[in-house]
């Protein structure tokens, strides 16, 4: 969940409970912000609210990858995970998937399937419009011998 989400989230919740006015700069281009945040936050925390929240481009294309990648995640986490009531997938595999999130995500590979066994297949790739696609695909075929 992005910093700002957070901080949303608990205004709603709490009715601005534990949230503070704070000062945090973008760590692209150094541009100073007052910002809502969570009081228990670190100097870090904030900096990384400021940018990503921030105009400037780096920060914006810095901000979409980053959102890019936490869908992404919650995807592997709900075809995957625990959670999921489909396919048995093993602990090893699904870390497997959410590494291969980060290189898909910046461009350095394009895509990487997982063969999971017992017809199940995990796919992360980039389309051609820049969008992160998680796939789970499970094939079932019955073979007779006669």
């Amino acid at each position: 969940m992005m910093l700002y989400e957070q901080v949303e989230k608990r205004e709603k919740e709490a009715c601005g409970g534990g949230v503070t006015t704070v000062t945090g700069s973008c760590k692209f281009c150094g541009q100073v912000a007052t910002r809502k945040a969570l009081e228990e936050w670190s100097g870090e925390e904030i900096d990384e609210l400021a940018t990503e929240t921030c105009e400037c481009v780096d920060a914006r294309i810095y901000a979409h990858k980053k959102g890019q990648k936490e869908r992404a995640n919650a995807r592997i986490d709900l075809l995957f995970g625990k959670d999921n009531k489909s396919v048995t997938v093993p602990d090893a595999a699904v870390d497997l998937l959410h590494k291969a999130v980060y290189p898909v995500c910046e461009g350095f590979i394009q895509s990487m399937t997982v063969d999971i066994g017992n017809g199940v297949k995990g796919k992360i790739n980039i389309t051609s419009k820049g969008i992160i696609k998680v796939a789970r695909t499970k094939t079932d075929t019955s073979t007779y011998e006669a």
